[in-house]
C-alpha cells in the first residue's frame, strides 16, 4: 500500500482521537513542533527510521531535542507508528495532522519565503494582510531562502504567488526562449 495512503490514515485517525477526547489543543503544538525539527533534522529522521533502536530511546530522544515531555495521547500515537514499522512515515503523519488541525480552525496554511531575515513588527504586518486578504486567519511560517535575491514567494494553502526577483528572472528567461523557439 502507498506510504501516503497509510500515513493520511493514520493521520485522520489521530486527529479524530484528539477531537474526541478534547486533546487538539494540547497536543497541536508539539505536532507542530515536532514536524519543523523534523523536517529540518535528517539526523533526526534517520535515528527514528533505525529499526535497532528502541521505541523507548525515540520518544526520549525526541522529548530532549524538544526539551518538552510529550503529551500522552502523541507519545501513544509515536509509539503506535513506531511499532507498526512505520517511523519512516511519522514526519508525513505529523503533517497531515497539522493539515487537518488548520482545516478544522478555518486557517490558512501560510509559507512565505524571503531573501533576508523579517522582524517580528514586519512578520505581524504580513500575517495581518494576509488574513485580510483571504478573510480567514492564517499560520505564517517563514523561510528564509537568500537565492530569491528580493522579493517574495508566498505560498498558501498550496497557491503560489512568485514576486520574487529569481522568479521575475526565470519568468523572463522563459519569456525570452519561448520567443526564440518561436522565431526559428
Amino acid at each position: 500500500m502507498n506510504s501516503g495512503v497509510i500515513a493520511t490514515r493514520y493521520a485522520k485517525g489521530f486527529f479524530e482521537f484528539c477531537h474526541e477526547q478534547r486533546e487538539l489543543e494540547n497536543v497541536y503544538p508539539f505536532v507542530q513542533l515536532l514536524a519543523k525539527t523534523l523536517s529540518t533534522q535528517v539526523k533526526l529522521r534517520e535515528f527514528i527510521a533505525d529499526k535497532t533502536i528502541t521505541c523507548n530511546e525515540k520518544i526520549l530522544l525526541l522529548e530532549r531535542v524538544i526539551e518538552k515531555p510529550l503529551p500522552k495521547p502523541l507519545k501513544n500515537f509515536i509509539t503506535l507508528i513506531i511499532k507498526k514499522n512505520r517511523a519512516e512515515s511519522l514526519l508525513q503523519c505529523l503533517l497531515i495532522f497539522r493539515n487537518h488541525y488548520l482545516n478544522s480552525k478555518n486557517f490558512l496554511d501560510v509559507e512565505f519565503l524571503v531573501a533576508e531575515e523579517l522582524s517580528a513588527k514586519a512578520l505581524d504586518e504580513i500575517r495581518t494582510r494576509i488574513a485580510s486578504k483571504f478573510g480567514f486567519p492564517c499560520e505564517v511560517e517563514v523561510k528564509v531562502k537568500p537565492e530569491l535575491i528580493g522579493g517574495y514567494t508566498l505560498i498558501v494553502n498550496g497557491k503560489v504567488f512568485d514576486l520574487s526577483v529569481k522568479g521575475q528572472l526565470n519568468s523572463l528567461k522563459k519569456g525570452l526562449l519561448e520567443k526564440k523557439i518561436d522565431n526559428k
